[in-house]
């Protein structure tokens, strides 16, 4: 998810923990808030070592990765905070950490939590990763609890309510993921884009890229499959064999003197490059 709402979310986390937790301290507050921005300390990581966003929700977004930040984390609010207790700083810290884990694991790329033992992508693919309902619903209660005027039982309502908003939108995926089937695709899939819908399909002809206008259907990019001899000749590349291997959607685009391959789907990703394979004409 976006920085927003992480922010937000811990934000309404720590007036909980605050709620739940009042001989800690202000310091509890602290422990979810910053809890559920640790993870992405990989991105300022990533550009340090001049490799983009590649090592954005890798090795922070584990349950690991998390459990050790949050004691690190954890450490350093007991040394500024003596009175809370390192283990109730601790518990809010992970708690934090966990619940940024949990929500980037609703949008479409997902996170892989139970890396190093395995590398499955747990994605649930419904919600954006800047969703304006689910601001508007992590936004109202961290502004009351900032005001002073929300419970630690309006705040729990609050975290209720942005879960029945995740399971309305799997169903609505679902559903729409079945229309796309019965119209005739051989494989889809259903992307949330902010509050609405696109999605990718793939018939035996050709991928097509679209949105949900109205309820109707409308397609925004159709990629005709090409019987052409420069595509073939890109196919003894090895670069070319490890990104069939990666693609989900794979797509070749004959251009002046090459071949482009993309993926339909993960082109989405903004770290996503597409592959370019010079070609002879006469290939």
């Amino acid at each position: 998810m976006d920085s927003l709402t992480h922010v937000l979310m811990g934000h309404a986390m720590g007036a909980l923990a605050t709620a739940v937790s009042p001989e800690a301290g202000p310091a509890v507050y602290w422990a979810a808030l910053l809890g559920n921005s640790l993870p992405d300390v990989d991105v300022p990581l990533s550009f340090l070592l001049r490799r983009g966003i590649q090592l954005h929700r890798t090795y922070t977004h584990t349950l690991v990765g998390a459990a050790a930040l949050s004691a690190a984390s954890a450490g350093l609010l007991a040394a500024a905070f003596p009175g809370a207790g390192a283990g109730p700083l601790f518990f809010w810290t992970l708690l934090g950490s966990l619940a940024h884990l949990a929500v980037d694991g609703l949008n479409l790329f997902g996170v892989r939590p139970f890396w190093p033992v395995s590398r499955r992508i747990v994605e649930l693919g419904v919600l954006h990763i800047t969703d304006p309902w689910l601001l508007l619903l992590l936004g109202l209660p961290a502004v009351g609890a900032k005001a002073g005027w929300l419970s630690a039982r309006w705040v729990g309502a609050a975290f209720l309510a942005m879960w029945l908003y995740v399971a309305q939108r799997h169903r609505t995926a679902r559903r729409l993921l079945h229309e796309l089937l019965q119209a005739g695709s051989l494989r889809a899939r259903v992307v949330p884009w902010f509050s609405g819908w696109r999605y990718v399909a793939e018939t035996a002809h050709s991928v097509e890229f679209g949105r949900w206008a109205g309820g109707r259907r409308v397609a925004l990019e159709t990629f005709a499959r090409q019987d052409d001899p420069r595509i073939a000749a890109t196919l003894a590349d090895p670069r070319v064999s490890q990104f069939l291997r990666e693609a989900e959607y794979p797509v070749a685009l004959v251009q002046e003197g090459e071949v482009v391959w993309i993926d339909a789907l993960r082109r989405l990703r903004a770290d996503f490059r597409p592959l370019r394979v010079p070609v002879r004409a006469e290939a």
